[in-house]
């Protein structure tokens, strides 16, 4: 989510060296500040429409440059991504990214307006918004792949990266990222930049600051803190303009500040009392959390130990600004990637906080979605794994709490009272037995663990069936098999779902998902390349069950509806469109030139709240299988067992523009002459850096009939009428427009 503003008085500090000092050694770079200056480098950053896509285009191939260019230089780096957020993180993240979220509204007026040229560099403005976090998969699968070892700290990257040079550690000879580094009890250096093209680097020296400045290390973090950070929001009398003329303001305003109240931030905020009670009553207490985490800041050590600095001085109440304390087991589930840290930070912090989305719209379906619907899926989730933590934590209330109301909370796990849903999943998880792999093979030959499909098609064979239920011979024990877990928790996750009865077989929405993957069979067979096709028609259902897919006109932006025919025929064409959002619109290194829809981004928000939940259950089934003794704990495989289960991909909503713009004309759709031409102008004149528009075309349209088939077997059971008939229309007004064969010939 969105980084704090840096004070540009360290910019002038910054000392300029040749990287070839760089060269035979090993850095340690945070992940999040290397992602963020790929995004919003003047030099690099080509894609200013990341917030009005919900998504990148060229990112992976900047990645894959920039660690060329560190291998060049003979120069290793080792990265270090953030765990979970800190206490304050989130509400600090919320503050400001509502307030980016009134700049992107700024940016889509203008574009309504017709102002493209303003609208894109308004746009440009708003990276910050994007959450940096939903690139670490791609980063670390790049790290992989090179065998560029990589470490996901506790908590914030920044205190792990200063453990490592506190300790002059040899796994790094200097250490890269944001000014936040300067609280920690680091050496002196910070890289703050490379620039291979001139092969200089800039750093900056934490000891010069201070002499510069003039202030002892105790003072300098007191005003360091009042001017903000990712988990403190800055001092409001430095924000005030009445106060400090100069704005933004710097550290040497927080300085002077202090310098009027004994260097004290307690006697500060009391000269300060009013304006700080009208804006920020409780910053005080904020800070002093703040100042506490930073002591008491928590790392993995070299032995491979979670700890805490200064242990020996931790108050009674650590929980208030560390957070509650889980087994360190979890911890090493997040190092080695088996999970990530959102769960985890719903137990930490006894809370579930919903971020601000890209579009900024709260509309009612979204309010209910994240209030209401995904409200059960994230208890299940917690359920599964706090049945095994420590009493203290499970008799933990755990709240809700949303972006876009401050008043709102809500419980999404109360000890005191019974569940939403009466369901004892760990009995219902636990029928699932191990299959050997002799037996899968022997009823389908062709199966793919992890496909999602095999493991839905092989219930369709009740001699199958009989061998998925656990015996005392096949109980699921200390389970080494990747492949074999893959399937065993896909089939716990879609018998959660409702997808599978108690007796292993296909319910009628399971026989949908079936019969929609088997529909789509021969496009996922025909373009192998496209990614994720069986995992997209899940999510498909899932949004039909939640009722968020379908035609609805009621949208936030009327302007980006479909222009021609009849409410039939946009409401058809919605619907579609909202389909091919769900898939990927495969696009070269280039950022975006083409149109835009909020509509659709608000969907693709929609879509990413599901999707965010789905994960979060998944993890915890598996984390669930490893902390029962199911899995063998031992193993180096854990990042692509997790990254291989389903739920990351989030792609953005390229395609669907893609599609509403490509159906929206008014030719001849009766004539194939007429539909060739319009598809042979249509890429270079609406998506000029598309790399295989036809193929992505006729894949959007597969998986709509692929959908559309699978809901047809429900028979009017589990959606409504008007619904069904929503997608029979839509299925009417896209058969005129497709080529017999979408890709011209």
């Amino acid at each position: 989510m969105p980084v704090n503003f840096e004070d540009p008085w360290f910019k002038g500090q910054e000392v300029s060296y040749n990287v070839s000092e760089l060269q035979e050694c090993a850095i340690a770079v945070d992940a999040s500040y290397f992602l963020r200056q790929l995004l919003e480098q003047a030099e690099n950053y080509n894609e200013p429409l990341l917030t009005a896509l919900g998504g990148l285009t060229g990112i992976q191939a900047r990645i894959q440059v920039e660690l060329d260019n560190w291998l060049r230089n003979r120069t290793t780096p080792f990265f270090i991504f953030d765990g979970q957020p800190m206490v304050g993180q989130d509400e600090v993240t919320t503050k400001q990214g509502r307030e980016i979220q009134k700049q992107t509204g700024v940016a889509w007026k203008l574009y309504s307006e017709g102002q493209a040229e303003a609208a894109v560099a308004a746009f440009g403005e708003c990276a910050s918004l994007y959450n940096i976090q939903a690139l670490y998969p791609m980063l670390q699968d790049e790290l992989r792949l090179r065998k560029l070892h990589f470490l996901v700290a506790p908590f914030n990257a920044a205190a792990q990266i200063a453990y490592l040079d506190m300790i002059d550690s040899d796994q790094c000879g200097g250490i890269m990222g944001p000014l936040e580094l300067m609280l920690y009890p680091i050496q002196d250096c910070v890289i703050r930049s490379i620039d291979w093209t001139s092969n200089t680097c800039a750093a900056i020296s934490k000891k010069n600051v201070m002499k510069v400045l003039n202030v002892s290390e105790p003072h300098f973090i007191d005003a360091f803190l009042m001017t903000g950070t990712p988990f403190l929001p800055p001092f409001p009398p430095l924000t005030d303009s009445t106060l400090v003329k100069s704005q933004p303001y710097n550290i040497v305003d927080a300085i002077n500040m202090l310098r009027t109240a004994d260097k004290s931030v307690t006697m500060v905020s009391t000269t300060f009392h009013d304006l700080i009670k009208n804006q920020d009553p409780t910053w005080l207490d904020k800070y002093r959390k703040a100042w506490m985490a930073v002591k008491h800041f928590v790392y993995i050590a070299e032995s491979g130990e979670v700890k805490v600095h200064d242990a020996d001085h931790l108050t009674n109440d650590n929980h208030e600004y560390l957070g509650l304390q889980i087994p360190w087991e979890m911890f090493h589930y997040l190092n080695t990637g088996l999970m990530g840290p959102r769960l985890l930070s719903w137990i930490t912090h006894s809370q579930v906080y919903v971020l601000p989305t890209l579009d900024g719209s709260a509309t009612e379906e979204y309010k209910k979605l994240v209030s209401s619907q995904l409200i059960p899926l994230e208890e299940t989730a917690l359920s599964l794994v706090l049945a095994r933590l420590h009493r203290g934590i499970v008799y933990k209330d755990i709240k809700a709490k949303v972006w876009y109301d401050d008043s709102y909370s809500a419980t999404v796990l109360d000890h005191r009272h019974e569940a939403r849903t009466k369901t004892n999943y760990g009995v219902q998880m636990a029928t699932w037995g191990v299959i050997k792999e002799a037996d899968i093979k022997q009823h389908f030959p062709g199966f793919e663990h992890g496909s999602i499909f095999s493991e839905v098609h092989a219930l369709t064979k009740p001699d199958f069936v009989k061998l998925t239920f656990a015996e005392q011979k096949n109980k699921a024990r200390n389970v080494e098999s990747a492949s074999i877990i893959k399937s065993i928790c896909l089939w716990r996750y879609l018998h959660i779902r409702g997808y599978i009865d108690d007796q292993h077989n296909l319910t009628n929405w399971g026989k949908a998902l079936d019969r929609a993957m088997v529909t789509l069979e021969p496009v996922v067979k025909k373009f192998p390349t496209v990614p994720y096709l069986y995992e997209s028609v899940l999510v498909a259902m899932e949004m039909v069950r939640f009722g968020l897919l379908n035609g609805s006109l009621k949208v936030v932006e009327p302007l980006s509806l479909p222009m021609h025919g009849d409410d039939d025929d946009k409401s058809s064409l919605m619907l579609i469109s909202r389909c091919a959002t769900l898939l990927k619109l495969r696009h070269q290194a280039n950022g975006y030139t083409g149109p835009l829809s909020k509509n659709l981004l608000t969907f693709h928000s929609l879509a990413g709240e599901v999707r965010s939940a789905e994960r979060a259950l998944m993890e915890a089934i598996l984390a669930s299988l490893f902390l029962y003794g199911q899995g063998q704990r031992k193993r180096d495989d854990s990042w692509e067992l997790s990254h291989q289960l389903p739920f990351l991909f989030n792609p953005d909503v390229a395609l669907g523009i893609a599609v509403k713009t490509y159906f929206d004309e008014t030719i001849n759709w009766n004539s194939e002459k007429e539909k060739t031409e319009r598809l042979a102008k249509f890429p270079d004149a609406f998506v000029p850096y598309s790399m295989a528009f036809s193929e992505d075309l006729e894949v959007a349209c597969e998986f709509f009939e692929a959908v559309y088939a699978g809901l047809q077997t429900l028979d009017g059971q589990g959606i409504s009428a008007n619904d069904l008939k929503a997608w029979s229309k839509a299925k009417e007004y896209l058969a005129p427009r497709t080529l017999k064969d979408a890709s011209g010939n």
